[in-house]
C-alpha cells in the first residue's frame, strides 16, 4: 500500500511540475480557442479554422434533420466534406451509391428528405459543400 501511495505521490508531482513548466502564453491561447469554439459552435470553428465553406449548411442540417435519419453525401469526399460524419452524429451519413433510388430508409432509419427530394451533401471544387435535394 505504500509503495502504490508513493507511486501516486510521484506520479502527481511530476505532473504538477510539467504544467507548471508550461509559459502562460500556452495556457492563454488554450483557453482562446476553448472560448472562440463555445461561442461559434463546433462546425464554424472546424471548418473556419480550416479555411472551408460549408458552416451554414452543416448548420442548416443540424436544425432541419432529425438526429435519427440518414444524410446522403455525394463525391468528391475532400474539404469540408471529410467533416460531416463527425459533425452531423448521430444522424448517419452514407454514400448516396450504396442507397437504392426507391429506398425510404437505409439501416432502419428514414432518409432525409426536403422539398425537393432526397437531402444530399456534396463538396463543391473549393472544398466547401452543397446541399440539394434529387
Amino acid at each position: 500500500m505504500k509503495a502504490a501511495t508513493a507511486l501516486a505521490v510521484l506520479l502527481g508531482g511530476h505532473l504538477l511540475l510539467g504544467i507548471a513548466r508550461l509559459p502562460g502564453r500556452v495556457w492563454q491561447r488554450r483557453v482562446a480557442e476553448v472560448r472562440a469554439y463555445r461561442e461559434a459552435g463546433a462546425a464554424r470553428f472546424l471548418l473556419e479554422r480550416a479555411k472551408l465553406d460549408g458552416a451554414d449548411e452543416i448548420e442548416w442540417l443540424l436544425a432541419n434533420v432529425p438526429a435519427d435519419h440518414v444524410v446522403l453525401w455525394r463525391w468528391p469526399a475532400d474539404g469540408a466534406l471529410e467533416f460531416v460524419a463527425a459533425l452531423l452524429a448521430p444522424r448517419l451519413v452514407v454514400d448516396e451509391r450504396a442507397v437504392p433510388d426507391d429506398a425510404t430508409t437505409f439501416a432502419g432509419r428514414p432518409i432525409a428528405t426536403s422539398a425537393n427530394g432526397r437531402i444530399v451533401v456534396q463538396g463543391t471544387e473549393h472544398g466547401g459543400l452543397r446541399i440539394h435535394g434529387r
